[in-house]
């Protein structure tokens, strides 16, 4: 790939020093390459190489359409896009085409960019690890890097035949491999509580959440309506803010989004870190941490000590009751939105017929893997209990 970044490689295109096809070209290869890590659910040849070409139109008569023009991008396979099969990773959607794209697709082609394809996930973005697909589990691209197979004594040239890989982290896994792979700049993910951050975190790439309201849910289809944020995955931290300052903005098809306008905004070469305080919650070092999860974070508190910041110990008292707090809200809302996959309007339908209630119950009992179905009875318990 031409540059790590999405700043090169946009510099690259607007230099003349590669076309917006050939880019495409690269990163179509990488993907048939690294078709084994099972991150695409779908690739967009035709339509990326069709962007592409028109990408190269507009270069060519110097009328670029933004930084993005001719920069591939994925998405995951979660959010609309018009004309293309949208799954989430569900045979209960398994075959739905969309009539629209979501807000923040939208954007992203109106800024020139091209789409690669729909990434794997969590079935319906319901999970950690990026196992619980359909389409089978996201490998994580570092489980075949050299290093790790001679620190774990595996031949590097069987790799590819090996059962023995990492996680992605989820939901977001295959957009996060994606990113890491070089096949394409930036990904898009969604995170309700670390779909997006967790992945980045396990594939060596920038995740960002942006604060709840600040990017259009329009088109994302919803896990939890009170939580979810589209996420933004890049090789590094200039990138993503870059695509924020794209997505970024109110959406009148999205009344949780900012009314003030957004002014974008582009990060210091140099940021100084004197005035910044960091607070470390002593609850957070809970039984069972691993040592080396407290000597990475030892690290990068001392990290952030010599750069000048100020690094103080906090109390978060409330932290033991966090993940209960979050399962009440995520599952009753996960009963609610999934209540609208009734086999009627869309998606999978049951042959069951005997009557419409059998016909409901066969086709969300097929739809659904265990892990969603589980999540909807625990949230339509809690909604009892109300």
């Amino acid at each position: 790939m031409l540059g790590t970044s999405l700043r090169e490689a946009a510099a690259a295109l607007r230099l003349g020093q590669v076309s917006a096809t050939e880019l495409c070209q690269k990163c179509l290869s990488f993907i048939k390459e690294s078709s084994f890590l099972n991150a695409y659910i779908t690739v967009t040849e035709e339509v990326a190489l069709k962007q592409a070409a028109e990408a190269d139109k507009r270069f060519s008569q110097g009328q670029p359409l933004g930084l993005l023009d001719g920069i591939p991008f994925a998405i995951k396979d979660n959010f609309s896009t018009c004309g293309i099969e949208t799954t989430c990773a569900s045979r209960m959607l398994k075959g739905y085409i969309p009539p629209y794209n979501a807000t923040v697709v939208q954007k992203l082609f109106d800024q020139g960019a091209v789409l690669m394809g729909k990434t794997n996930l969590d079935e319906f973005a319901m999970g950690s690890g990026s196992t619980d697909s359909i389409f089978g589990p996201v490998k994580n691209p570092w489980s075949y890097s050299k290093a790790y197979r001679e620190k774990r004594a595996v031949n590097h040239h069987d790799a590819k035949k090996e059962s023995d890989w990492l996680i992605t982290g989820g939901s977001s896994g295959g957009s996060a491999a994606a990113v890491s792979a070089g096949t394409c700049y930036v990904a898009l993910g969604s995170d309700t509580g670390g779909s997006t951050r967790n992945p980045a975190s396990h594939c060596g790439v920038v995740g960002l959440k942006p604060t709840y309201g600040l990017v259009s849910r329009h088109g994302l289809i919803p896990l939890v309506n009170s939580m979810d944020v589209p996420g933004i995955l890049s090789r590094c931290v200039d990138d993503a803010a870059t695509v924020l300052g794209v997505l970024a903005g109110h959406d009148p098809q999205d009344s949780t989004t900012i009314q003030d306008p957004f002014e974008t905004f582009k990060l210091p070469e140099k940021i100084s870190m004197k005035k910044l305080c960091i607070g470390i919650p002593k609850e957070y070092h809970a039984p069972g941490l691993s040592t080396e999860i407290v000597t990475l974070w030892s690290k990068a508190a001392d990290m952030f000590e010599n750069a000048g910041a100020k690094v103080v110990e906090v109390s978060l008292p409330h932290t033991p009751y966090s993940i209960v707090c979050y399962h009440v809200l995520c599952t009753s809302e996960v009963a609610s939105n999934m209540a609208r996959f009734d086999g009627l309007e869309y998606g999978h339908r049951s042959d069951v017929d005997d009557s419409t209630e059998a016909m409901y119950a066969a086709t969300r009992r097929e739809g659904f893997n265990e892990v969603v179905r589980g999540r909807i009875l625990s949230g339509n318990y809690f909604l009892l209990k109300q």
